[in-house]
């Protein structure tokens, strides 16, 4: 029996979709990438953004005139079950982010499948639909409680993999030929809490793994990064993670902050930003903005800017705020769309007038990268500082580069 995967949302979705297809696999059944060969059709759904859950809800009510089985798995599932069996009462099966591992069982027996705890994910069977990336989730869920994000409702209260589980798995990866790693999950920040230790000492231990291959750190919360700030810093030096630093400010306004419950003070964002600048020179730094949450007046929404001039992320992630059933945020008054728009798009402006200039002074730069993208025909690399190189190479190639030209949001080398 063939399956098509068809998965929406963040790097631990696609781990998930990987692991799926992982079981599959040796359970007998066969992966294929054209829907119009399987017998059953996998949707993997995330509930971050309503844009992205619009996409999914229409995906599924044309797949609900289908002759092909449908599972339906990932975030949406738990955040908004209801909506999801109205869109394709016809379902052959409805599982949730703790389920992966009775992926089989979906297929076999069909229904609702749901689970009380996550499995040990790093522990599982996977299939990388990339030849060169490896993802690895190394938790599930987050300690924080924002008003705004609909992710808990679907993941949980964090709970940390074992670190031996997550070492073993990545040296499968560099076994089979893998380069590149990413630990992800929906807060870095916060693992091992549950268990005894921090990120640091996770990432010490993958430092001693053998093999020629760069690790990409995911996202890390404001709110869980002091207690280990000096260790952290110090294992970024090590020469097998990039130079990529992801951390969320979402707002330049205190007041923002405490309405979201985010935990933090932006004086917090700048003082971790200003240390990782002084330890570790040249570091990327990548965070995310949410503009037109409920109760951002113009005076939050300047302090954002401020913020944005003052520090000149390298990335920034800007998301409109949209409403998540469920969640606080979603019972507030919302502002007029056209103002969000209006707001969204002075940043918008304001980043890449930003990033055009400061990405100038990379012309020249010479050094080692590692192509892991293919698309058409452009092949794409990554530094260690994690900068899209557009080369010419072959997958998985890790080959001496030089800059030669320079845009907002990549560049051209040779």
């Amino acid at each position: 029996m063939k399956v098509y995967i068809e998965t929406y949302g963040c790097s631990a979705n696609k781990s998930d979709s990987e692991i799926m297809a992982g079981i599959l696999m040796l359970k007998g059944y066969e992966i294929v990438f054209d829907q119009t060969q399987a017998d059953y059709i996998i949707i993997n759904t995330c509930g971050v953004k309503k844009q992205t859950e619009d996409r999914i809800l229409r995906r599924l009510q044309e797949l609900s005139k289908s002759e092909k089985k449908i599972i339906v798995a990932g975030c949406l599932t738990k955040i908004d079950l209801e909506k999801i069996k109205s869109k394709i009462p016809n379902y052959h099966a409805l599982t949730d982010p703790y389920s992966i591992d009775k992926i089989d069982i979906a297929l076999e027996k069909g229904g609702l499948i749901f689970s009380e705890k996550p499995s040990e994910k790093p522990s599982l069977p996977k299939y990388s639909f990339n030849s060169v990336i490896s993802i690895v989730q190394i938790l599930e869920g987050c300690l924080s409680a924002c008003t705004f994000c609909g992710t808990k409702l679907a993941r949980g209260r964090a709970t940390s993999f074992r670190p031996s589980s997550i070492i073993n798995s990545i040296k499968d990866s560099i076994n089979r030929g893998y380069k590149e790693i990413w630990l992800t999950s929906q807060d870095n920040s916060c693992y091992g809490k549950d268990i005894g230790t921090n990120l640091a000492e996770l990432m010490n231990g993958i430092s001693k793994i053998k093999g020629k291959f760069w690790v990409r750190v995911g996202m890390m919360n404001p709110l869980h990064i002091k207690p280990f700030l000096d260790d952290l810093i110090h294992v970024y030096k090590n020469e097998k993670f990039f130079k990529f630093l992801h951390i969320p400010v979402q707002s330049g306004s205190d007041k923002i902050l405490k309405d979201m419950r985010r935990g933090y003070k932006v004086e917090d964002f700048l003082f971790y930003v200003k240390r990782f600048r002084e330890e570790i020179d040249y570091i990327t730094i990548s965070t995310d903005i949410i503009v037109g949450y409920p109760t951002e007046k113009e005076k939050d929404f300047r302090d954002t800017i401020k913020l944005i001039k003052k520090v000149k992320p390298d990335v920034v992630n800007l998301s409109r705020f949209t409403p998540r059933k469920g969640t606080l945020a979603a019972q507030l008054k919302q502002l007029d769309p056209k103002v969000v728009n209006k707001r969204s798009q002075k940043i918008h402006k304001l980043v890449r007038k930003i990033l055009e200039k400061k990405n100038k002074k990379w012309v020249g730069w010479k050094g080692e990268a590692l192509i892991d993208e293919k698309n058409k025909n452009i092949t794409t690399a990554r530094n260690i500082y994690y900068k899209p190189i557009i080369v010419q190479g072959d997958l998985g190639q890790f080959r001496q580069v030089e800059i030669t030209k320079s845009f907002a949001n990549y560049f051209v080398g040779k």
